[in-house]
């Protein structure tokens, strides 16, 4: 499983570490809120660029973090 991690994109991972420590402590509202936030803040990476164009060019993404 933690190759499986490892594979994807540096920002993802750390984003999803962050919302299932931060949410334990939030009403479902709250996180939903919190998640959001994270995904939109997703939008402009270089990594989510670099996954479509890898999945349209049918070849594993190479993610830089950024």
């Amino acid at each position: 499983m933690a190759v499986e991690i490892a594979a994807n994109s540096p920002i993802a991972v750390q984003g999803s570490k962050a919302v299932l420590r931060a949410s334990g402590e939030m009403s479902l509202e709250q996180g939903l809120d919190y998640v959001a936030v994270w995904n939109s803040a997703f939008l402009v990476s270089d990594d989510l660029r670099e996954a479509m164009t890898a999945f349209m060019e049918r070849r594993p993404p190479r993610f830089t973090g950024t």
